[in-house]
Parts: structure tokens; C-alpha cells; sequence
């Protein structure tokens, strides 16, 4: 097993080398599906980009183990941007080819500020790319405790057309009531949350679909992972769901592939 120091050099080799690569979990419309027998064959409205890496002599580091190992060394920011900019230069080949599809990149609020969100949209305009095409994750925990550079990047990018999302909600201590003043278009709920059966987990859902008739969110259900999980998301009113009961996430040519066979699909 290779140690944290020797992991942390290979991986800012890697990434000033482009040696990351990106996979893209697909997201469904349920509001369009339904429960329609061919609900889990349709095309995704949206994907999101999430990274890889295959180290030489260790194999795949899986991210929960790299993320940090950036964090920590500062250079998180580079993996981040490294991702968004092969993401968005997929989906404009993607979207060139008829595929009306968005996508999603998860965003560090170590980094999240100004500077980041104009680097973000001077590539979307570098690649003709609509904002609107983008949405733009945010880890749930820090969000209470907001840095002002960070409240302004996510209004900066709000007010360009890209839709800000809070990730992972439920997984940390964040409440419907701390989201109603952010400048947000979408709660993702956590795995955790969406795979539970009981009357409190159904009523935390619940809240969070209430509350995006008001302030026009979309309520994406993670981690649907069963038959059973679809069903329930449908149930609870989530708008979106996302999950191993649809496939893996793929890299960009097989996902070209599932892009040709099922057809185009609207966002």
C-alpha cells in the first residue's frame, strides 16, 4: 500500500499530466417517466461528471480517498477545474450531436469563490455553451456557515443562468430553513435519506419537495439503487433521480453509446 505522501505526488503528477479521467452518472426526469415500464431505458436529461483516477502501480484510487489527499495538499481546485473543463467539452460534442443534455460538476467551497466562477464562465463561452446547461454542486455541510467570496460566486453564476445545487442534503445538519435565503435551483437528497423507508424519513422528504413549490426548486433523490428506491422517489415528488438501478457511471464513449440507442431527450 502506497502512503498518503507518495499517493498526494503521484496524484498533482497526474493532474498536471491529464492523467484523470471522468465518468458521467446519468440523471432522469421521474416527473416524465413515471413508473412507465420502460422508465429505466429513457434517455438522461442530465449527467453528472464525477473523477477517476487509475494509479500505475495501485490501480483505481477510488475518490473518497484522492478528494481529500488534494484538499489537503491545496490543489483541489486544479482537479476540479480539470474535471468541469473535459465535462464541458464532452457535452458540447454531446449536445452538437443532438443530445439536448446538461450536466453537473461538484464544486470544493474550500475554493468556490470569484475568481472560480469566472473561470467557469469563460470557458462555458469558449465552448458556446449555454450556462443554463451547467449545474453546479455544492457539498451540504458548509453551507450554513457561508464565506461572503462564496455567497458571491454562487449569485454571480445564479444570475449568469447556472443552476446552483446543494449536494448531499440530510448527511450533515443543514435544515430546509438554512436554504431559504441561498440563491439556490436544486437540493439533491442524500443517499441516505432516499433509500430509508420510515414516516421520518418520508416527512424530511416531504419538506424539501413542499418548500420547492415555493422558492421553485428542483429536488433531485440520490442513490437509488432499487426498484423499490424508484418507486419511492416517484412517491415522495422528487423531480430527478439518480442511481446504480440505471447503470454505473460510464466514461464518455460508453455513454456516447447509451446516448445513441436510447435517443435525444429534452432537459
Amino acid at each position: 500500500m502506497l502512503s498518503s505522501l507518495r499517493l498526494t505526488a503521484d496524484l498533482r503528477t497526474a493532474v498536471a499530466g491529464g492523467e484523470l479521467s471522468v465518468a458521467y452518472q446519468g440523471q432522469y426526469d421521474l416527473g416524465a417517466v413515471g413508473l412507465r415500464e420502460d422508465a429505466l431505458a429513457l434517455a438522461p436529461v442530465s449527467v453528472e461528471a464525477l473523477c477517476r483516477w487509475q494509479h500505475p502501480e495501485a490501480g483505481a484510487i477510488p475518490p473518497d480517498v484522492f478528494i481529500p489527499l488534494a484538499e489537503r495538499a491545496g490543489f483541489l481546485d486544479e482537479v476540479d477545474g480539470y474535471v468541469f473543463s473535459q465535462a464541458a467539452e464532452q457535452i458540447g460534442v454531446w449536445r452538437r450531436d443532438g443530445h439536448d443534455i446538461a450536466f453537473a460538476v461538484n464544486v470544493s467551497p474550500a475554493h468556490f469563490s470569484s475568481r472560480y466562477a469566472d473561470a467557469i464562465m469563460h470557458r462555458l463561452d469558449e465552448l458556446d455553451l449555454d450556462p443554463a446547461a451547467l449545474t453546479v454542486e455544492i457539498t451540504e455541510a458548509p453551507l450554513p456557515q457561508l464565506r461572503a467570496p462564496m455567497l458571491s460566486a454562487i449569485e454571480s453564476l445564479h444570475a449568469a443562468g447556472v443552476t446552483i445545487s446543494v449536494d448531499d442534503f440530510a448527511a450533515g445538519d443543514t435544515t430546509v430553513v438554512m436554504l431559504d435565503s441561498l440563491p439556490i435551483d436544486e437540493v439533491k437528497i442524500d443517499r441516505s435519506l432516499t433509500q430509508r423507508v420510515d414516516a421520518a424519513a418520508d416527512d424530511a422528504v416531504a419538506t424539501v419537495v413542499e418548500s420547492s413549490a415555493s422558492h421553485g426548486w428542483r429536488v433531485v433523490a440520490e442513490g437509488i439503487e432499487s426498484l423499490a428506491d424508484f418507486a419511492r422517489a416517484v412517491a415522495r415528488g422528487c423531480h430527478r433521480g439518480q442511481g446504480y438501478l440505471w447503470g454505473m457511471p460510464l466514461r464518455a464513449d460508453a455513454m456516447s453509446g447509451v446516448l445513441r440507442r436510447v435517443g435525444p431527450s429534452a432537459v
